[in-house]
């Protein structure tokens, strides 16, 4: 046994004698008695519901194609199968991958790197287009996967799964990579 090991052992016993003496009369949680549950149900007033806010000027605003706005808000939420129903629907003539690995283009990738959502092959030529959360566009993984693609040639896009991403944009978007 480390020396490491025996200090984590004596903070965990040591510790471990704190949280049994604080406990009422010294029991270990496992004896300590059920609380008996009250004969009557508690009544309960229900709490103001406060307004719904007013709308914030500041608010991210999204364009779509016919100039229309709306407000972010985080209720699209579109899985891969609305991308992939898109995809079959408008790219049927490509061969369609899904979760491709990027190790696949460079063996020596980190085994983190985020794997193509799709990847569409046309006459030898390869195009990588990739679904992801907000908050996962500028991380290593994507960031590492995007550095394999760029080494191999392939290009790539992306679309944030949050976003309103109707069926023209989304065709759109693929069409400035093939």
């Amino acid at each position: 046994m480390g020396l490491l090991d025996k200090i984590m052992n004596s903070i965990f016993n040591e510790t471990k004698k704190v949280v049994d003496n604080a406990l009422p009369g010294g029991k270990k949680p496992e004896s300590t008695p059920a609380q008996p549950k009250p004969a009557q149900p508690v009544q309960q007033t229900a709490a103001p519901v406060p307004a719904a806010p007013a709308a914030d000027p500041d608010a991210e605003r999204i364009y779509d194609e016919d100039g229309e706005s709306y407000v972010f808000n985080d209720t699209f939420n579109r899985d891969a199968a609305y991308f992939r129903t898109i995809l079959f629907k408008n790219f049927g003539d490509y061969g369609i991958e899904e979760n491709v690995s990027v190790s696949r283009f460079d063996p020596s990738a980190h085994p983190k790197c985020t794997p193509v959502t799709f990847l569409l092959t046309k006459d030898g030529r390869k195009y990588a287009f990739f679904v992801m959360a907000l908050n996962k566009t500028n991380g290593m993984p994507y960031r590492g996967a995007k550095k394999v693609l760029d080494a191999a040639g392939i290009p790539h896009i992306h679309c944030i799964s949050c976003y309103k991403n109707e069926e023209s944009y989304v065709v759109n978007r693929i069409k400035t990579i093939l």
